[in-house]
């Protein structure tokens, strides 16, 4: 007996190039597979039709309470928009870490974590920015975490906003790609308001490292003085540097995301940046699914746009073919939208803000059915 069966829906499972209406079934925790499933006897069946069936998704960049006091009730925020797996962007550092792997392995959220260089974390926010000084720096004790707690840190993070670094310019940046090629592990870079050109930064990094708020337009960005998306953007995506959409409340722009788009310089990952600040917050980042109706509306394909939130971050995460698919034996985790149409509007800012910029978009994808290993651990009370 299947533990059960989700029917009737569009499945769009990118990893699988799968974009058609079939049924979905899950036993003992695991995808079954994808198909027909009439008669089958299941202990619960879930009718999606004219609903949308996805993989689990991946919010690649959020900070989750406790890892960070400024962060969000995790399954509560994660579970409601479709999200099955987050990963932590740098709230902790290496004195930190260790005290909230209880969390971590009891939660039913899958959550990996960037380790950020400053050895507290982001525990000194909002009141105080982290220190990122090379000096201060502890290359043996981050060693011991990623020797230690391999499979569940993704890489090195840094912030390095000209407010944070300050003199010290893109000497944290070289110290922290350093640290990480001696580990061999990502980076993921917080690139808002850069210290020096874009290019410099871009021209640091490596295959594999991130470059997160792709599309902000604080200090230099990725597009040029034209307008167009520069060559040094271009050449580190094709030497296999990763770009990220995580836009928070302000890390964020449409006069630079909607040119870069129009050129085709798509997200690698989507992803939100969420912290209390910015959850549920109009008309910014809200939520995961939100960021996907603000990325459909700019014009990022359909197909494409949920793969920047599960296909491409599992890949990255070394989990293709566990999570974020629908593949036979892969974690039963599975997000059900009912697309509504009409008119919604999306902003760069919050509203209280006079620089906010407003687009009107026609879809929402609404969350109305998240499944974690095959246990439903949200549904809309309408569904």
């Amino acid at each position: 007996m299947y533990q059960l069966i989700v029917k009737n829906g569009t499945i769009l499972d990118p990893e699988n190039h799968i974009f058609q209406k079939a049924d979905v079934a899950v036993v003992d925790g695991k995808v079954a597979g994808v198909g027909q499933y009439q008669d089958e006897p299941a202990i619960m069946v879930v009718d999606a039709a004219q609903c949308l069936v996805t993989p689990g998704l991946i919010d690649h960049h959020a900070h989750l309470y406790p890892l960070a006091n400024i962060g969000i009730p995790a399954e509560a925020v994660c579970f409601s928009s479709g999200v099955t797996t987050a990963v932590d962007a740098g709230s902790t550092g290496c004195r930190t870490f260790r005290e909230y792997l209880p969390f971590i392995d009891h939660s039913k959220l899958t959550i990996r974590a960037y380790l950020n260089v400053c050895s507290t974390g982001l525990s000194s926010l909002p009141q105080k920015m982290e220190e990122v000084a090379p000096e201060s720096y502890d290359p043996h004790a981050i060693a011991e975490l990623f020797a230690q707690y391999g499979s569940r840190l993704e890489g090195l993070k840094l912030r390095t906003s000209r407010e944070i670094v300050g003199e010290l310019g893109y000497q944290p940046l070289r110290e922290t790609v350093n640290l990480a090629e001696h580990l061999g592990v990502p980076v993921m870079v917080h690139c808002t308001n850069p210290p020096g050109k874009m290019d410099e930064l871009l021209g640091y990094l490596r295959r594999g490292d991130v470059l997160t708020h792709m599309y902000m337009n604080k200090g230099d960005t990725i597009l040029d003085q034209s307008g167009v998306v520069s060559q040094a953007a271009w050449k580190a995506r094709e030497r296999g540097v990763l770009f990220e959409a995580a836009d928070a409340r302000a890390h964020f722009s449409f006069a630079v995301s909607e040119p870069a788009i129009a050129q085709q310089f798509y997200p690698d990952f989507i992803a939100t940046d969420l912290t209390k600040f910015s959850m549920n917050l109009r008309p910014t980042a809200f939520n995961l699914s939100n960021q996907l109706a603000k990325y459909f509306m700019l014009g990022v394909p359909i197909e494409q746009l949920f793969a920047a939130c599960t296909s491409e971050p599992a890949r990255h995460m070394h989990l293709q073919g566990k999570i974020g698919c629908l593949s036979p034996a892969s974690n039963g985790d599975i997000a059900v939208f009912q697309q509504i149409s009409g008119e919604v509007e999306f902003g760069d800012r919050p509203y209280p803000d006079s620089t906010c910029q407003l687009r009107k978009g026609t879809k929402l994808f609404r969350p109305v059915l998240t499944v974690k290993n095959g246990e439903v651990v949200y549904r809309d009370i309408s569904f």
